[in-house]
């Protein structure tokens, strides 16, 4: 990889690894909120791993100790940085089986780190300094990535299956869409280490090495750095993400509604201050504020409509509130209006009175 994309990751890295472990320091996360420590910490041995594994440095730390030093440095500290995030990921989702799987943990970083310093000793400190390629250079190097990778994809499916099982327990939106992110990290993770897996595999068979599956291992490991770094963002970008989100689904149903207040306001003055009609980025920076309003005048003009047809005033004076075709078209919104019944659901409200805007539309041409 180039030195500055490198150099950029690491750097980006250790923002967020600042960021969280000042915030655990300042809290003492320590001793009353392991989540917040495990996170910290994982974004300390992530900083390490993308430093370790940036080219100058990595030449500089194996002429100052022994050939591939840095690889050691590198796999172990994402192997630690992997085993803090799924811990602290079984912790958050407290169902019974995220509780049993966290109990193997600490023995499979054990087993992992144990392989890797094995591997190390014995083999990959006695082979030449690695020259990154998609297919290793020796049998050593194979075997020492597959630990490894092994490794880092059974802990993402871990994390994975853990935000599956919990998702549906969790009643807050934000958090869910967070929970949805954390779990494409993993499901992308996962992924990357699947196809550093074949690539390893290439040293067996070198059609497992194909440039496509390396290009593609390429695009798994932005993908993840950028979802890993998403995971990060404060609640209040989510929510402000997710409000600009339904405000784009919910601008054909604005429309709806706009043209059913319209037809309110041909037949009946608005009770209070007009409603203003937004276009699509005034609506999309604001659409719950934008579909009350609606819905405000809406129900003003069906009370409206309906006490001056129920009205016991003789008939020549309720048409003296319309002439015949608007007399005519006040009892067919009215009749319309009507069969939508009172219901406490905010949505199934909006819903039901955008199917009216529609039938009206329709009824129109």
């Amino acid at each position: 990889m180039n030195p500055a994309i490198e150099i950029s990751l690491s750097v980006l890295a250790w923002l967020i690894a600042l960021n969280r472990g000042r915030t655990a320091l300042m809290n003492r996360a320590w001793r009353n909120d392991p989540i917040a420590f495990g996170v910290g910490s994982a974004s300390l041995f992530f900083a390490l791993t993308m430093t370790f594994l940036v080219t100058p440095l990595s030449d500089v730390i194996n002429r100052l100790t022994m050939p591939n030093f840095s690889r050691l440095l590198a796999y172990g500290s994402v192997s630690v940085t992997l085993y803090l995030t799924t811990s602290s990921s079984l912790i958050t989702f407290p169902t019974p089986q995220n509780l049993r799987h966290r109990s193997i943990l600490k023995p499979y970083l054990q087993a992992t780190l144990g392989l890797l310093l094995v591997s190390y000793i014995f083999f990959v400190s006695r082979t030449p300094e690695w020259q990154e390629q998609p297919i290793p250079g020796s049998a050593a190097e194979m075997v020492f990535k597959l630990v490894m990778f092994t490794h880092a994809i059974v802990l993402c499916t871990l994390i994975a299956v853990a935000c599956y099982h919990y998702i549906n327990h969790e009643k807050v939106v934000v958090t869910r869409y967070r929970i949805v992110t954390i779990s494409f990290t993993a499901i992308c993770g996962g992924a990357f280490f699947f196809t550093k897996s074949i690539l390893a595999l290439g040293y067996l068979w070198h059609p497992l090495g194909a440039e496509r599956i390396h290009s593609l291992s390429k695009l798994l490991m932005v993908g993840t750095a950028m979802l890993w770094g998403g995971s990060f963002i404060h609640s209040k970008m989510y929510a402000r993400a997710l409000a600009y989100f339904r405000g784009i689904r919910y601008w054909p149903a604005i429309q709806d509604l706009v043209y059913l207040v319209d037809q309110l306001e041909h037949l009946c003055p608005p009770v209070g201050m007009e409603m203003s009609r937004p276009n699509f980025w005034q609506f999309v920076r604001n659409s719950d504020y934008h579909l009350y309003r609606a819905m405000v005048h809406i129900l003003d003009g069906k009370t409206l409509i309906s006490d001056f047809l129920d009205d016991t005033i003789p008939l020549n004076k309720l048409r003296a509130r319309w002439d015949q075709n608007g007399y005519l078209e006040a009892t067919r919104l009215n009749a319309v209006l009507r069969e939508i019944e009172a219901d406490e659901d905010y949505l199934e409200m909006i819903s039901a009175y955008r199917s009216a805007g529609k039938k009206l539309m329709q009824a129109h041409g």
